[in-house]
Formats: structure tokens, sequence, C-alpha cells
């Protein structure tokens, strides 16, 4: 069962980090074409910093929970629900 878990810890792991590059290269990608814009169209007004900050914002709270510590703090809740949720399933079914 401890090999099953960890087995699963070290997927999502992999699965978060995976999801977070992602994350961070559509931002990278995005807010570099929206700074491109508001200098090439309006320069006068700097508007472009504004979805940066926010969207930096979602950014830094993914990393926050893409840490292996949090990912397998979430699995390890999971796994004890589960088996909590065995251990009922097999006393309703003795009973």
């Amino acid at each position: 069962m401890k090999e099953f878990i960890e087995a699963w810890k070290e997927l999502e792991v992999k699965e978060a980090k995976r999801g977070f590059k992602a994350h961070l290269a559509a931002y990278v990608i995005i807010n570099s074409f929206l700074a491109f814009i508001n200098l090439w169209a309006t320069p006068g007004t700097t508007w472009f910093v504004w979805p940066l900050a926010g969207w930096g914002i979602g950014v830094a709270f993914h990393a926050y929970f893409t840490r292996s510590s949090e990912v397998a703090s979430s699995i390890e809740t999971k796994a004890l629900q589960i088996e909590m949720y065995a251990r009922k399933m097999k006393e309703v079914r003795s009973a």
C-alpha cells in the first residue's frame, strides 16, 4: 500500500509541475504580446502591467500549490479518506 501511495505522490507531483510550466509559459507569451500591443498602439499609456500583475498573483498561487510538500500532503489526506471510507464500507457489509 505504501508503494502505491508513493507512486501516486510522484505522479501527481510530475503532473502538477507540468501544469505549472504550461501556465507559466502562457503567462509569459500572452503578457509579452500584451506589452507589445500596449507599447506599439498606445505608447503614452501603460496598461499592460495590470493584467501582468493580476495574472501574476494566480501564477504565484499555482507555484505555491505545485510544491512537492503541498501535493504530497493532499495525496496523504485523500489516501486517509479512502482508507476510512473502505473501513466504513467493510463494517457495513459485515453488519
